[in-house]
């Protein structure tokens, strides 16, 4: 990997920290110099002098997944990693070529290619600047809940990009646990590691997700930072990938108090103070990236490549015919006949827009300043229905999914039997986190095939491919293996 890990900033923190009231607790007024680092460790041993230290180096890192790194107008941090893999799956699709459709075709998996250049870049990065603000402020092991808290967050940075990075290289964990995932770097340093197996990446998202999830602060008014909510949440989504169903259930059930169930409707509001919103990302006039933006793409009354250019992006309508007529989530999506008044709304301010065109996320603000959601309840909560079904407390799984599901569909009734509640819990996560990320990610550890050649589908691009084929991951960017000779390379198809 070509990071620069070694260079260890010892003023990480200090731009921010000299805008703040307390800059002269940092600086003396004649001083010209940085601060050193035996003045630094002086200081930080005030748990709240080490916190603001701590949460300005996590700002640059927060930022990253914000999009700060991005290079094209496909690449604008995590909401770009979303949408791409939302788009190689079935449930989502493209209605004209545009950014993304090397995506949506499963042509963008090379080593020299856009999308495994991007997603490595932005993930180690991530990682890099967790490892530097880890050995800088956090080196040491100590009780104090309050440090043990701010410690979380850089761990939990790099156990979710490790997630993340892990099933992007290589399938998913059950039944690939020795294929090799990613190199581990757990520390600053310029040296060159090798892939490790994919089981042995997982312990390691685990230990950092478990120490943020069971030391973190609980914050659920602050959906910009990692809280403990946030952890517990990702560390589901991993045992889940594992097959781990009680731990499943243990995580999710904790992620779940930090944000409340809502019913999603046209235009709601996805700026990150929403009730069911537990972690996302801050978009203002400053650092709008504007065209290059997930709101760009994806809602088609702002002025950009769908609402100015028509590159709206719409459900399978094999999937939306599933959905009941009495659910409210049909309206998330154009119908002239299901939804006439919605319809004539729409396409009333965008001809273009046609049938099966969602509207889901047509409410951010003008300018593209809507902020990117990264995670909302609906997904913890759906875990945990569907670990506890499958631990056998099926119903349980059925009295939580008929509570869920009733705010959305007053006539739903959860079947009783395991295997016909397996499907519909997976259904109802593929309608509810429709465009959120999920998908891709679920559709791996259910390990189901990706069909978009059934008769009848209005996918432009038809392909059958099954989610562990060679296909269906991405190869090392072929800059990573020039710089590291331990590097073995995928074989893509």
């Amino acid at each position: 990997m070509k990071t620069n890990m070694n260079k260890i900033l010892l003023p990480l923190a200090l731009g921010a920290l000299l805008l703040s009231s307390c800059a002269n607790d940092f600086l003396s007024t004649d001083s010209t110099e940085y601060l050193t680092k035996s003045d630094r460790d002086k200081k930080t041993k005030d748990t709240k002098i080490l916190e603001k230290f701590s949460s300005a180096a996590l700002v640059a890192t927060y930022n990253v997944f914000g999009g700060s790194e991005g290079t094209s107008h496909d690449d604008f941090g995590l909401k770009a990693f979303h949408l791409a893999t939302d788009i190689m799956c079935e449930d989502m699709l493209m209605t004209q070529r545009n950014w993304f459709i090397f995506d949506y075709e499963h042509g963008n998996n090379q080593a020299q290619y856009r999308r495994t250049n991007s997603t490595w870049k932005m993930f180690y990065k991530a990682i890099s600047d967790a490892n530097i603000i880890l050995h800088d402020y956090y080196s040491e092991e100590k009780d104090d809940p309050d440090y043990k808290a701010l410690k979380s967050v850089p761990l939990a940075i790099r156990g979710i990009s490790f997630f993340h990075l892990v099933n992007f290289y290589q399938h998913t964990y059950k039944g690939h646990e020795d294929l090799l995932g990613v190199p581990l770097q757990l520390e600053p340093s310029e040296k060159k590691y090798p892939r490790a197996k994919v089981s042995e990446v997982y312990k390691q998202i685990i230990a950092d997700l478990t120490y943020a999830a069971d030391n973190g602060a609980k914050t659920p008014s602050d959906r910009v930072d990692i809280d403990k909510f946030v952890a517990a949440a990702y560390l589901a989504k991993v045992y889940a990938q594992m097959e781990d169903w009680p731990n499943v259930a243990k995580y999710a059930a904790v992620a779940k108090e930090g944000a409340a169930d809502m019913v999603s409707e046209p235009g709601r509001s996805w700026e990150i103070g929403a009730a069911d919103i537990l972690w996302g990302h801050q978009i203002t006039g400053v650092n709008t990236s504007l065209w290059a933006s997930y709101p760009s793409h994806m809602d088609p009354l702002q002025l950009g490549y769908a609402g100015k250019n028509g590159a709206f992006k719409s459900i399978h309508n094999k999937l939306y015919q599933k959905i009941p007529a009495t659910d409210s989530r049909r309206k998330l999506f154009l119908h002239d006949k299901d939804n006439k008044e919605i319809f004539a709304k729409y396409t009333a301010l965008r001809p273009k827009l046609a049938n099966y065109d969602q509207v889901k996320y047509s409410g951010t603000p003008a300018g593209m300043t809507g902020d990117y959601v990264y995670l909302r309840v609906q997904d913890p909560i759906l875990l945990e229905i569907e670990a506890l079904n499958e631990t056998g407390e099926t119903a349980k799984a059925a009295t939580l999914l008929n509570e869920f599901v009733a705010k959305r569909n007053p006539n739903f009734a959860a079947p009783t039997e395991q295997n016909a509640l397996r499907e519909e819990i997976r259904f109802q996560r593929r309608i509810e986190l429709w465009g959120e990320g999920t998908n891709w990610f679920d559709m791996k550890r259910w390990k189901l095939m990706i069909n978009r050649n059934v008769e009848g589908t209005n996918h432009t691009v038809k392909v059958d491919i099954a989610t562990d084929a060679p296909g269906f991951f991405h190869a090392l960017p072929q800059s990573e293996l020039d710089a590291n000779p331990l590097l073995e390379q995928n074989t893509i198809v």
